[in-house]
Order: C-alpha cells, then sequence, then structure tokens
C-alpha cells in the first residue's frame, strides 16, 4: 500500500503542469511571443507597457464594441464594424488638417467621443454637473496639443464617476486612456525637446491624480519619480533654487499641522464634517504621505537630483486604507487624495507659475468645496477661520499660474478675484482689521511666524480688503 501511494506521489511530481495555450492572444503579445491572458478589452501586458491591444477575432473584427449603455451623452452614429475595427485605435496626428467630427487636427478614436463631449460641455464640481463655458481654454487647450488631450480625458473619466458614483460605468474608457497616455508619454520621452514639454508633464500629472484618487500609492509614486526626471531634463530656468509661494505655503502647512498634538488634529477632523477637501489633504500629507514634503523639497540632499532621491525612498504603504475602503472609494476620499497629489506635483514642479491647464482642475475643486461651505460657514455651522485659511490658500493658487493666451489670463483673474471676495467676506465675519489680526486666525490652523512667504501672502490679504476703498467690484459669478 505503502509503494502505491509512494508511487502515485512520484507520477503525480511528474505530471506536467497544465497552461492553456493563447490561441486567442492579442497581437502584442504574439508578436512578443509572450502568453496572453486574454482579458478584454486590455490584456495585463498591454495595460502595464502600454501595447495596442487588440484581437484577432472571427470576421476580422475587435474584440471590444462600443459599449451600447455607457455613454450619459449620445455620439453621432458609425457603422457597426467600422466603430468595432477603430474602438482601440490611438489617438494621433491626422494627415489631413482637421477631423470634420469637431474639427481638430488628432483623430479621435470613435469610443472617445462621447467622452470628449462629457468634457467639452459639462464639468463636475464635487458632485455636481455644471455646463461648461463654450470658450473654455480647457478645451482649447485640449485640441492643441495630444498631451493636453489624453490629460482632460483621462480626469473626464475620473470626476464622472465622482458625479454618477458608478466606476464601472467608465472602467473601460479609463484604462483604455491610461495605456494610451503611458504610450504618449514614452514617445515623448525619446526626445529631449518633448520630453519636457508642457503637454508630456501634464499627462504623467493627470496619471499621478487618478492612480493617488483611486488609491495606489505604488502606481503614483512610479509616476511622480517619472516628473522629478522630466523636471532634470529641463534648464535651470524650469528648475529654480527656490521654490514657488505655494509650494512654501505646502510645506509650511505640512511641517505646522504635523507638529500639533493628536487630540488637535482629531478636533480639526470633527470640525471638518462637511469636509472641505484641502483640510483633509492637507491632514493626509502632513501625517501619511507617501512622501514627505522636506524630501520633496529637497531638504533631504540638495545636491542630489529628486528623481534619484525619490528611487530611494519606500512610499509609505497604504495597504491597510484600500482594505477598509469599498472597491469604488468614497467621493469624499477620492477627492482629498486628488488635491493631496497636487500638493506633491506642485513641490516637484517647483516652478512659481504652473501651467493653467493643470491648475484649473485643481482651483475648481477648491473653490466647489469653499462654494458649498460658505452659507454654513456665515451661520457659525463651519470653522470660519478654516474657511479663512481655504480661501487664503486658494488665493496663492490661482495667484501662481502660467497662462497663454488672454483667454486664459482673464479666467484666472476671474478666479484670483472671486477668491480675494472671499477673503474679504470672510475678514468682515472675524472682524480682522490688520495684518496681524488674520495672522493669528491663520496660527489657529496652520502658520509659522518666521514663514518665508508672510510678505507676499501679506500683500494679497491686503489687496483683498483694503483693495478699491475697501470695496472690491462686482464680479461675475462662479456657477456651482
Amino acid at each position: 500500500m505503502a509503494s502505491e501511494d509512494s508511487m502515485s506521489i512520484f507520477q503525480r511530481q511528474r505530471q506536467r503542469r497544465f497552461h492553456r495555450r493563447s490561441r486567442n492572444g492579442c497581437v502584442t503579445c504574439k508578436a512578443k511571443h509572450i502568453r496572453c491572458d486574454e482579458r478584454k478589452p486590455l490584456c495585463t501586458f498591454c495595460l502595464r507597457h502600454g501595447g495596442s491591444c487588440q484581437y484577432q477575432a472571427e470576421g476580422n473584427t475587435s474584440s471590444s464594441n462600443p459599449p451600447t449603455n455607457q455613454d450619459p451623452i449620445p455620439a453621432p452614429e458609425e457603422p457597426q464594424a467600422q466603430a468595432a475595427e477603430r474602438s482601440l485605435d490611438p489617438i494621433h496626428v491626422r494627415d489631413v488638417s482637421v477631423d470634420s467630427f469637431f474639427g481638430t487636427q488628432y483623430e479621435m478614436p470613435y469610443k472617445s467621443r462621447s467622452l470628449f463631449y462629457l468634457f467639452a460641455s459639462t464639468r463636475v464640481l464635487y458632485r455636481s454637473r455644471v455646463e461648461r463655458d463654450n470658450d473654455s481654454f480647457l478645451v482649447h487647450r485640449a485640441l492643441s496639443h495630444p498631451g493636453f488631450l489624453h490629460a482632460a480625458l483621462l480626469l473626464t473619466t475620473l470626476h464622472w464617476a465622482w458625479y454618477t458614483g458608478d466606476v464601472e460605468q467608465f472602467r473601460v474608457p479609463y484604462l483604455y486612456h491610461k495605456v494610451q497616455a503611458i504610450r504618449f508619454v514614452n514617445e515623448q520621452l525619446q526626445d529631449l525637446e518633448t520630453a519636457g514639454s508642457d503637454g508630456t508633464i501634464a499627462v504623467v500629472a493627470s496619471l499621478a491624480v487618478m492612480e493617488n484618487s483611486l488609491g495606489s500609492a505604488e502606481a503614483v509614486s512610479s509616476h511622480l519619480q517619472g516628473l522629478a526626471r522630466i523636471k532634470d531634463l529641463q534648464g535651470e530656468a524650469r528648475r529654480p533654487k527656490k521654490m514657488g509661494l505655494l509650494q512654501r505655503m505646502i510645506a509650511m502647512a505640512a511641517r505646522s499641522v504635523s507638529s500639533r498634538p493628536v487630540w488637535d488634529m482629531l478636533n480639526i477632523s470633527r470640525t471638518d464634517d462637511v469636509h472641505q477637501s484641502v483640510i483633509i489633504s492637507l491632514l493626509r500629507v502632513a501625517l501619511r504621505p507617501i512622501y514627505s514634503m522636506p524630501t520633496l523639497s529637497g531638504a533631504d540632499d540638495p545636491e542630489e537630483p529628486l528623481a534619484q532621491v525619490l528611487a530611494k525612498k519606500t512610499p509609505q504603504p497604504r495597504t491597510s486604507d484600500i482594505q477598509a475602503l469599498p472597491s469604488h472609494r468614497t467621493v469624499d476620499t477620492s477627492r482629498s487624495e486628488f488635491i493631496a497629489c497636487y500638493f506633491y506635483l506642485y513641490m516637484i514642479l517647483r516652478e512659481n507659475d504652473v501651467d493653467s491647464f493643470l491648475v484649473e482642475w485643481f482651483i475648481e475643486q477648491l473653490l466647489a468645496d469653499v462654494c458649498r461651505t460658505e452659507a454654513l460657514m456665515q451661520k457659525g455651522q463651519y470653522s470660519q477661520s478654516l474657511w479663512f485659511w481655504t480661501v487664503i490658500f486658494g488665493a496663492c493658487a490661482a495667484n501662481a499660474t502660467k497662462t497663454y493666451s488672454a483667454v486664459e489670463e482673464a479666467h484666472m483673474k476671474m478666479l484670483k478675484d472671486v477668491y480675494l471676495d472671499k477673503i474679504n467676506l470672510a475678514s468682515q465675519l472675524l472682524r480682522i482689521r490688520n495684518w496681524e489680526g488674520a495672522k493669528s486666525v491663520l496660527r489657529l490652523f496652520a502658520w509659522e511666524d518666521d514663514f518665508n512667504g508672510e510678505s507676499e501672502i501679506q500683500a494679497l490679504w491686503e489687496e483683498a480688503v483694503w483693495g478699491g476703498n475697501g470695496k472690491r467690484p462686482e464680479q461675475s459669478t462662479w456657477i456651482i
């Protein structure tokens, strides 16, 4: 009996493991002689490496037809065979001057067109859907460069997931545009002239923001390291020794918050029960950062390139967070991580004036929180000191933008003026008469008396309160 058992064990050990042959694998895996797991619409290899994941099915059609129940705003119909053929085509420059579908020189894949119309026609502020202006500079910039177009479509999938609460509905376009964005970045990095362009930076930044919003710290750290390497390729003019005002304010706030006792942090969290994302985000980057603010500011090793410093650092794991949250995460949590990632991006970019295309996605979410808590703040149901700190921070962000057209400049000035109005309102409610009184309120959340950006913030406060003899001109309403 023992000999029979030993014989059967020996036979099992010699038995060859079964592997299902990948007869129907994607074209990329077959060309590379890699076993394809045949996941659709994107196999694992193509998802990780940005490959063109296409399948040869019967009738020589693609495996991923445009979903019929996925588009909240219907796009013009297209023959099914043609749509299937083009469903996974990358965005690329056409030989003709413009695409007659919506007047751009970049050919838009069929499955991306409804997503583009969502981006071009509406914006999502917190959980509200708001009509986008017809002359929005974001749309013009997206159509001016494929990098901005990739970034816009990628971020649109996230914002619409916030609005609908249904991540599954946007999972396919998200994965598709993620692969296309990675492929685009890899192509841009082949040339030193295009590697450091604003379009390339916008794509890498959008990938980092997306991954952080979805709770993937490992992927975020990879994109942040990539962004640091891109910055190292730029000239000295784009890598200033002194950080901009907003970067210094982020670093100061992180130091100030992290030095507070634990019970102070708990009190702030309880006070912010309606969830001002910028406050929660600062708590996250101060107490549980992916990379610490001193590391990102270059204080750890000012002589060594930041990309090399980050490569040596191990990002703090967030496994417990991922397990505790549902698979689609809550909107509040996702938005907090969205804003927190911008803090990392600002620290790596270092420049005082950041491209308005990137800043706009950030500021509109900050301002959405300010507007939805304003009435509560006036009634005393939301902390007036936290609200005051938030609008000071937002004014710094709106004041530090790089614009490329008169339309962009006018829009950013409007956002800054809205924030200045909010500063004036909070100063009146808190009865702040001078800059020393303003500092005493800022100190309740985050402030350092030796902060090296004090004079610049003081100038913003004085412009808000004393500009126009204390009466600021009426500004156009910012819709939410």
